[in-house]
């Protein structure tokens, strides 16, 4: 079944296949299926269209779902009938205000790799140590960089590439001069370098 783009294998659980979109945990994965009334063990062959619609449109903008209302909880006929204090404060899935709830906070996908990299971007911008260790590809959080950067390296040497500057190569001003490049004189160089 393919969700929100993501591919969600029929024999998986629900709670585990929730895990392949960017930014959602196994915890968050078992809070959503909590919130929208899905069982722990439910797979995704297994889940009805009004589920299949409830997580869609709560993982595609989970701002906008209203808050739970209080459900009653069943009396326990062996406690005595003293009152039971209640909390000041409701918990976070029945708040008004989605910001205190976090699970109608979230961000996941690309508006998470977004914001992400929106805060790499800043870090490098106000010149803070994580964002120069950032610009030269170290590790960013105190781990050791004698033996173990290689990820390091190899991660911020792909963002590094998005961010150069390459210039154009020479172009005559007369077009007709130029000799019309195709794709074999363009590639001889390489192909000579590789197999020879």
């Amino acid at each position: 079944m393919y969700l929100l783009g993501a591919y969600l294998p029929d024999h998986k659980l629900v709670r585990i296949a929730l895990t392949t979109f960017y930014g959602i945990s196994y915890d968050t994965a078992l809070r959503i299926c909590a919130r929208i009334g899905v069982h722990e063990r439910a797979t995704v062959m297994s889940l009805t269209e009004a589920q299949i619609t409830d997580l869609s449109a709560y993982l595609s903008s989970p701002g906008l779902i209203p808050a739970r209302g209080a459900s009653p909880t069943r009396p326990d006929v062996a406690a005595p009938t003293a009152q039971v204090p209640q909390a000041a404060t409701p918990p976070p899935s029945q708040r008004a205000q989605a910001s205190t709830d976090p699970l109608r906070s979230i961000k996941i996908e690309g508006d998470l790799r977004r914001d992400m990299l929106a805060n790499i971007a800043h870090h490098r911008a106000i010149g803070t140590y994580k964002g120069r260790r950032h610009a030269n590809g170290f590790p960013v959080r105190g781990q050791r960089t004698q033996r173990n950067a290689l990820t390091a390296r190899r991660l911020n040497r792909l963002e590094r590439r998005q961010l150069s500057t390459a210039t154009a190569p020479y172009a005559p001003a007369n077009e007709a001069a130029a000799p019309a490049l195709s794709l074999t004189m363009l590639l001889a160089p390489l192909a000579r370098a590789r197999f020879v």
